[in-house]
């Protein structure tokens, strides 16, 4: 008799959970660095306007080229405190799908496990039952001499 477990639907149910959870922080991870790599290039863009402005403030230049410099730094601390929020709104939420990966992981573990044990002791009794009967036959042929 081939071993069935109990709790297979479960069991696959909780895979596919697992799954989706591990898809869904994989997505999260990505749009983390996407968030991540926009801020790292608005602040190499900020660095620049700043020495930019201050070699126009060390060398003498036009008052209409520093109000551009100082509008372009302005813009541009707005846009990164922007994405500033949404880059850790995107941390946040890459925590919490990594969290709730960890624990679809952990219940598919937990069925998974129960899985095994249900078939050890499933061939343990097949093995007792098979050592019972060769026990009998035995004893028959023993009592039939």
């Amino acid at each position: 008799m081939p071993f069935t477990y109990s709790f297979q639907k479960i069991l696959e149910l909780r895979k596919r959970q697992k799954e989706q959870k591990t898809q869904e922080y994989e997505q999260s991870v990505q749009q983390f660095e996407r968030m991540a790599s926009s801020l790292y290039e608005l602040l190499k863009q900020k660095e620049q306007i700043e020495s930019l402005y201050k070699e126009q403030m060390s060398g003498g230049t036009y008052v209409h080229q520093l109000q551009q410099s100082e509008k372009a730094m302005f813009q541009l601390q707005h846009q990164i405190a922007d994405i500033q929020k949404q880059t850790d709104k995107a941390r946040d939420n890459m925590h919490r799908k990594q969290q709730e990966m960890q624990e679809a992981s952990i219940e598919w573990k937990k069925y998974s496990k129960m899985k095994d044990w249900e078939k050890e002791a499933f061939h343990q009794e097949e093995k007792r039952q098979e050592e019972k009967m060769m026990d009998e036959i035995s004893t028959r042929k023993f009592a039939f001499r």
